[in-house]
């Protein structure tokens, strides 16, 4: 009597398992309890308790919990298929701990103040020659912000009279990477491409459809010196602005880095499959470019002739914005970090159940960016040291370091009020 019990117990959460996996289309139960079981063998190991036997207190101590086990895995099951994707292991990154350079005893970048706290968003900042700036907003607004940090500072709205977005089936807007050349003012955006602005015109360099397949993402981009060409880069083939969370969470590598002739406007692919390509910054020879790999926390140098990419420089979480610094070598901005335990480093199955669960929005606030963290590399592409507001009492979810002419640093970020000017650093 107990195998019979035992039995019909068995084929009970077996039957469960596959009706509540059967009726969700486009994926193979089988698979799915097979792929979910690697991660999740509680929920089978539920199913052979022997429930025979004993008064009607024990069978209720073992129903109990089983009930509340086939509720739990049935609900992640469900959650697992239908994520939108299907997440990819990670198994090359390093943390902190790995990096003999990185020192968390530093508070460098709480040293400051913030400015134009009314600005959301100042993900990207450019820097002309009097020290003015100019940074684009979640609001998809460009601002130029004269004399920043002084008693006569002036904000001033450069797309006022500009919807770049205008005649586009996209309507959004979301300027991110910018850069001056002379009076022209480029910059990408997440939406709409890439786009030229000065005193007298205003032009849409590259349209988001203008290349096939259509741009999804464009994040950063960067200038030959003679300001004739220019590179950027598209972040994900899956995954845009409003959902990059995903891409993070999948770690999938769809990203492209192409190449502008500005008077043509001709736009050639220089390579592909990149893991998270967002920020990009050009080699003082032209010859390479600097680009970020964020779901795979490194750097690559990418050779422009050959096409290929020459060198990887690690680091310890996902870097976003790089910029010459002043002395030589260059900064990165990182939005957050993630250490062991943060759902970044978690397993490709659970991964895949928290986009199922929480979508999009809620997966992303589930991002600590309530802190602050830069690295420096030197000339040769070597990281030099870590600088941190680990608290965020002053920075936060940093996206960009760039200088002014006394080596003050602007901070920007994708998510936090103003722009952060951050003391000259003592090691410059």
């Amino acid at each position: 009597m107990k195998n019979v019990r035992s039995s019909k117990m068995i084929f009970w959460v077996s039957r469960g398992l596959n009706t509540s996996v059967y009726f969700l289309p486009g994926r193979c139960a089988q698979c799915v309890v097979d792929s979910f079981a690697e991660e999740s063998s509680f929920v089978y190991g539920v199913t052979f308790l022997n429930m025979a036997g004993g008064n009607v207190g024990n069978r209720m101590f073992l129903f109990v919990p089983i009930g509340i086990g086939l509720l739990v895995g049935s609900v992640l099951t469900i959650a697992y298929v239908r994520s939108p994707f299907s997440a990819l292991p990670v198994n090359d990154t390093q943390g902190m701990d790995d990096f003999d350079w990185v020192n968390l005893e530093n508070k460098d970048l709480q040293r400051g103040r913030k400015i134009v706290s009314e600005l959301i968003g100042p993900e990207s900042i450019a820097v002309d020659e009097h020290d003015n700036l100019y940074t684009g907003l979640q609001d998809g607004r460009i601002m130029k912000i004269i004399n920043p940090g002084q008693a006569n500072q002036t904000v001033i709205d450069l797309t006022k009279s500009f919807d770049f977005a205008e005649g586009s089936h996209r309507k959004k807007k979301r300027p991110l990477g910018l850069r001056l050349h002379g009076s022209k003012l480029y910059f990408a955006d997440a939406y709409q491409g890439v786009i030229m602005i000065d005193s007298e015109s205003r032009t849409v360099i590259v349209h988001y459809n203008d290349v096939n397949p259509p741009l999804v993402f464009p994040d950063d981009l960067t200038m030959t010196s003679d300001g004739k060409t220019i590179y950027f880069t598209d972040v994900s083939l899956k995954w845009g602005y409003d959902d990059i969370i995903f891409s993070v969470l999948e770690a999938e590598c769809t990203g492209r880095l192409f190449k502008i002739d500005v008077l043509t406007k001709n736009t050639e692919l220089i390579l592909d499959s990149l893991c998270i390509s967002n920020g990009i910054e050009i080699v003082e020879n032209d010859t390479h470019v600097l680009l970020s790999e964020h779901s795979r926390r490194r750097l690559a140098l990418v050779n422009l002739k050959s096409k290929e990419v020459v060198r990887y420089i690690p680091l310890p979480a996902g870097p976003d914005n790089i910029r010459k610094r002043k002395n030589g070598g260059y900064w990165v901005g990182m939005p957050y970090i993630a250490e062991p335990g943060h759902f970044a480093t978690w397993g490709p199955a659970f991964r895949q159940i928290l986009a199922g669960a929480l979508g999009s929005d809620g997966a992303l606030t589930m991002l600590n960016i309530d802190q602050g963290v830069a690295v420096k590399l030197n000339e040769d592409f070597e990281p030099e040291s870590i600088h941190l507001d680990l608290e965020g009492k002053l920075s936060q979810a940093i996206t960009e370091i760039s200088e002014l002419s006394d080596g003050t640093l602007l901070v920007g970020s994708f998510m936090a009020s103003g722009i952060v000017l951050i003391d000259p650093l003592l090691s410059d």
